[in-house]
């Protein structure tokens, strides 16, 4: 990459600090590293830079990486060092990336989205049959599903769908998750995709 390319990445991180965290911190330009993906930067006091002394250290701050491709700044606390903050990247942008192959512009990072499961049928001409919905059910039990606008202070499951209320949903369809539905999107639609490539699903955003 040419040098005037990452001074423009160098630039952008220092921008983040300035705004996000003060005047009082920089980056270690001699730390600086570069993926086919992003650049991760690591930052400390400016004090602690000229003086290197271990009482000039702010305590907390982890790496920062800026995405190549959308020029986003993702950060991360103290509890992920370099190497461990960067397996979660990576990890996270393929995800983004298998997601996009449905969904082009799908944002791991700040998108809020509906999740509509169209009607699945099993009709043997369509090569579907009830184990192929038991599959989807077992998918969504397993991320908890719920509809917060059943919620019941008095029954704490009241807004988890249950087994059967899926099964209905994905035979008549289209199921409609609104919003918030789950802890992990991401995780769940990797796992939809893994069961059944061709399952008839779209995004929408919320609101």
């Amino acid at each position: 990459m040419q040098e005037n390319s990452r001074d423009e990445f160098i630039k952008i991180a220092r921008d983040y600090l300035l705004e996000n965290v003060g005047d009082d911190v920089d980056i270690f330009e001699d730390d600086i590293v570069e993926s086919e993906d992003a650049f991760r930067f690591h930052f400390q006091s400016k004090k602690f830079l000229e003086t290197r002394r271990f009482g000039d250290q702010y305590v907390g701050p982890g790496p920062l990486f800026v995405l190549k491709r959308s020029k986003k700044v993702i950060p991360y606390g103290s509890a992920s060092l370099g190497i461990a903050a960067h397996v979660h990247l990576i990890s996270k942008l393929n995800k983004e990336r298998l997601i996009r192959i449905y969904h082009k512009d799908y944002d791991i990072w700040e998108g809020k989205y509906n999740l509509i499961i169209n009607e699945i049928t099993d009709d043997q001409e369509l090569g579907f049959e009830d184990f192929i919905i038991e599959d989807f059910v077992k998918v969504l039990l397993k991320h908890k599903i719920w509809d917060s606008s059943r919620y019941d202070s008095k029954n704490n499951k009241s807004h988890y769908y249950t087994k059967e209320e899926l099964e209905q949903a994905l035979k008549t369809g289209p199921l409609l998750l609104k919003s918030h539905f789950c802890e992990k999107l991401e995780d769940l639609l990797v796992d939809l995709i893994h069961t059944n490539i061709y399952l008839d699903w779209t995004l929408s955003e919320a609101k």
